[in-house]
C-alpha cells in the first residue's frame, strides 16, 4: 500500500513524497500526494484482481500483443475489463486455477476489484 514518506520517517502529519508501487498507487494520489479512503479502496481493488488473476497489476511483457498490453507492459485491470467487456469475465481468473473455483464467486470477486478501481466508486 502506498505510505506517507517524510525525510524524518513520520515526523510530519503530512506526505512531502508518495511511495509504493505502480499500479497499486491510486492515479490521483500520484498527481496529488494526498493519500485519501478512496486512494485505499483503489489500492484494494488492484490486490483482488491481482489475488483472482494471479499476475501483478502492472508486468513487463514485450510478446503480448492485445488490448490488456500497453507500451511493452501488461496491465492488469485491462484484462480483466476486456473479459468483462464480452461477457466472459470468468475468463480472467488464473488458468492454474482450473475448474476449482466457484465461478459465481470469482464474477463477484473481479467485478469488485473493477469497481474499487473506477474512477468513481
Amino acid at each position: 500500500m502506498a505510505r506517507n514518506h517524510t525525510p524524518r520517517m513520520w515526523s510530519a502529519p503530512w506526505a512531502t513524497h508518495v511511495v509504493g508501487t505502480m499500479g497499486y498507487l491510486a492515479p490521483k494520489l500520484v498527481r496529488t500526494g494526498r493519500v485519501t479512503t478512496l486512494s485505499d479502496v483503489f489500492t484494494f481493488g488492484a490486490f483482488v484482481l491481482e489475488v483472482a488473476r494471479g499476475r501483478r497489476p502492472i508486468e513487463e511483457d514485450d510478446d503480448a500483443d492485445d488490448d490488456a498490453t500497453a507500451g511493452g507492459q501488461f496491465m492488469l485491470v485491462n484484462w480483466v475489463l476486456g473479459h468483462w467487456c464480452k461477457g466472459s469475465i470468468a475468463g480472467a481468473v488464473d488458468a492454474r486455477l482450473g475448474s476449482e473455483f466457484d465461478a459465481a464467486e470469482a464474477d463477484l470477486v473481479l467485478r469488485l476489484g473493477l469497481a474499487c478501481l473506477h474512477p468513481l466508486p
